[in-house]
């Protein structure tokens, strides 16, 4: 947390969204996100407004959540439950996991309104499944941001444990769903786009066995081999993208330090 802190202080981060918030005795915090703020503030007299949104477990024993911290006012913030999956098998008992994605509308200063959009679907679940996930995500995104009047800026980020060439590419059609919606891939529009054709969709994190600048778990001392792109931050118009990088990719940069089992995605926008 405090590494985190230090870089959202050191890059002038606005936003910051987590998945897999905890709290309860068996981790010993009453909110790992508030935690965090705390380090902010400690740390580098940065104040963040907060929105949690709780998704599963025992309250007071262990709980996992949705957060965003953010410097901007919070508006409004919702949370849209998704449909239930069975992720979790412990001594012969089915557990059925619930998951959300939850927005806020920020007020940015001079300019105006953004919805900022936060989600972790469903892991160890059939494709389906988490196809399913994303169908409600998508409908809830749409009807809050057709029914806005204006044209009003929106972020899509998260940990959608989905790889465009996992599974010999079963699963590229959940990302192009979300491009369908009209959204872009803002790392990817980026780093294409500044490579000057050097880079393509296909050769973003392209090898499991051999992980690059681009993958976002494989990449960590705390997981293992199979690097994969799972973690992504989508933007739709207008704005306009000014810098992308994958962040924490412990392996591929050893200089940078371990903070999760994936590497954080890092966007800079430009808003109208």
């Amino acid at each position: 947390m405090k590494d985190i802190a230090d870089f959202a202080a050191g890059n002038d981060v606005d936003v910051i969204l987590l998945q897999e918030v905890v709290n309860g005795v068996l981790v010993g915090t009453e909110n790992s996100a508030q935690d965090l703020r705390k380090f902010l503030r400690d740390r580098h007299n940065l104040d963040y407004n907060i929105s949690t949104a709780f998704e599963l477990g025992t309250p007071g024993l262990l709980s996992v959540a949705n957060a965003i911290l953010s410097r901007c006012e919070i508006r409004f913030a919702q949370v849209q439950r998704l449909p239930f999956t069975v992720e979790l098998e412990f001594d012969g008992t089915v557990i059925v996991v619930s998951r959300n994605v939850q927005v806020t509308r920020l007020l940015i200063p001079g300019l105006g309104k953004i919805n900022v959009y936060n989600t972790h679907l469903c892991a160890r679940c059939e494709i389906n499944e988490r196809a399913q996930q994303l169908d409600v995500l998508l409908d809830f995104v749409n009807d809050l941001d057709t029914n806005m009047p204006g044209n009003i800026p929106s972020t899509l980020g998260g940990d959608f444990n989905f790889d465009r060439f996992d599974n010999e590419g079963a699963e590229k059609f959940l990302w192009e769903t979300i491009i369908n919606k009209g959204f872009i891939d803002a790392y990817a529009d980026f780093i294409i786009t500044s490579s000057g054709g050097q880079e393509t969709l296909e050769t973003l994190c392209e090898d499991e066995d051999n992980a690059d600048e681009h993958c976002t778990v494989g990449v960590s001392e705390l997981n293992g081999p199979n690097a994969r792109r799972v973690d992504y931050i989508f933007t739709k118009s207008p704005s306009i993208i000014r810098d992308a990088r994958v962040v924490f990719n412990t392996l591929v940069n050893n200089e940078e330090p371990t903070v999760s089992d994936h590497a954080g995605v890092f966007i800079s926008l430009e808003l109208p």
